[in-house]
């Protein structure tokens, strides 16, 4: 069994890996600078959604086989080095790696052992590997190979499901060396149940991409079929499960109005420099990111007069409290681009709209817009609470009433 440091262990990607490899048996150092997260996690509190994680945190934390800590330094007596930080886009869209090269060239290298395997986990543009590879070995003079083992290891996982599926999808094994890939598969197959491919380090960040943006284009085809559909009074939910149903060259999506998230928003920014074509992905940003937009404008030719708006979802995804690239938050900046006021609800999510009151404050709304479609969340806001005149926009078809909506758009009394 090794000793494993885990480098942004407490998110939500990290700390599923930490638990999962600290159940296989090895000592796991989680290291995030949030000191609250850190005593939270200590406490066996975990502060998001994550099936499992708190049996599991609490199991770990008693063995003692995971700990979590500030303190990067149990780098140097670390057999692993598991890589998890973030890796945004700027404000002009550009990838932003600062924080993983300061990372690499001011804590991993001056902590970093001899014969250490280094699993870098992190969504990073073509080439990045190669980039760590070279910073490493010359602030070091190790070789790749040889005295360190670099593998691109994307983690692939859905969110609130991070536990399972950490341990039980097949893992895509990115690196510039045999030796790596030989290193890294004998660890991973400790907690791993799935295949182990090998790639080379390009071919695995390109893999872990194309996979994020073919999922973010077929949403925005699923998008602009809905838009299609509105236009011709067709139900594109009855369609689209019409056209999947016993033929499977199909599968098509329904269509939302909320996709978003830390990861299909951005990922495909690391794909878009540098290639001659790149028509397809930048319409699905501009079809998935109108959305809001699209939508508020649909309600406006129904009642020009929209004054007070609520928000239903602050989360990306259903039944998930991680706000991150939200389109919630854009239906709000949309709204109030357009004079009106809007509050926002989750049952998961904290936001300052939550002192609302739910039944008593229903009749002020002139629209209700389901952003995430949480389960149960139709009890919690009932149609029929709401003004006959109210109008909604219910794309997911939370409610049983939009069914009867062609475009999901519509108003209460027309349904009731």
């Amino acid at each position: 069994m090794k000793n494993v440091t885990v480098i942004g262990a407490g998110g939500h990607v990290g700390l599923p890996f930490s638990l999962v490899v600290a159940k296989a048996g090895h000592k796991v150092y989680g290291v995030d600078l949030n000191e609250e997260l850190i005593l939270a996690l200590n406490g066996g509190h975990v502060p998001y959604v994550e099936h499992g994680a708190e049996e599991l945190l609490t199991e770990q934390l008693a063995s003692g086989n995971i700990e979590f800590t500030t303190n990067a330094s149990y780098i140097s007596k670390s057999d692993v080095v598991a890589i998890m930080l973030g890796t945004p886009v700027d404000e002009e869209n550009n990838p932003r790696l600062d924080d993983l090269y300061n990372f690499v060239d001011h804590t991993l290298c001056p902590y970093l052992k001899e014969g250490s395997i280094i699993i870098l986990r992190s969504t990073v543009s073509p080439g990045t590997t190669e980039i760590l590879r070279d910073r490493i070995e010359f602030k070091t003079n190790l070789k790749e190979g040889t005295n360190f083992h670099l593998a691109f290891v994307p983690e692939r996982v859905l969110q609130t499901k991070g536990i399972e599926e950490t341990a039980n999808l097949p893992a895509l094994v990115g690196v510039c060396s045999v030796m790596s890939y030989h290193k890294a598969k004998d660890f991973l197959q400790t907690f791993i149940k799935a295949e182990i491919i090998s790639l080379t380090a390009r071919e695995a960040e390109i893999a872990k991409l194309m996979t994020n943006m073919y999922r973010y284009v077929t949403f925005a085809l699923a998008n602009e079929f809905w838009m299609i559909g509105e236009k011709q009074g067709v139900d594109m939910h009855h369609v689209i499960e019409a056209a999947n149903f016993g033929y499977e060259r199909n599968a098509i999506p329904l269509p939302g109005p909320n996709v978003g998230g830390p990861c299909l928003f951005k990922d495909g920014r690391f794909l878009l420099s540098d290639i001659p074509f790149a028509d397809l992905i930048q319409t699905s940003f501009h079809i998935n990111e109108g959305m809001p937009d699209y939508i508020f404008n649909r309600i406006k030719e129904i009642n020009p007069k929209i004054k007070t708006v609520l928000i239903l979802g602050a989360a990306f995804k259903k039944d998930c409290d991680d706000t991150r690239n939200s389109l919630s938050f854009k239906m709000k900046k949309v709204c109030k681009k357009n004079g009106a006021a809007a509050y926002m609800w989750d049952p998961y999510v904290r936001t300052s709209d939550q002192d609302i009151k739910r039944f008593d404050t229903a009749t002020e709304y002139d629209a209700v817009i389901v952003m995430t479609p949480h389960s149960g969340m139709d009890a919690s806001w009932p149609l029929y609470k709401f003004r006959k005149d109210c109008i909604v926009a219910d794309i997911w078809k939370m409610y049983p009433e939009s069914k009867l909506s062609s475009s999901g758009i519509y108003r209460v009394g027309d349904m009731l």
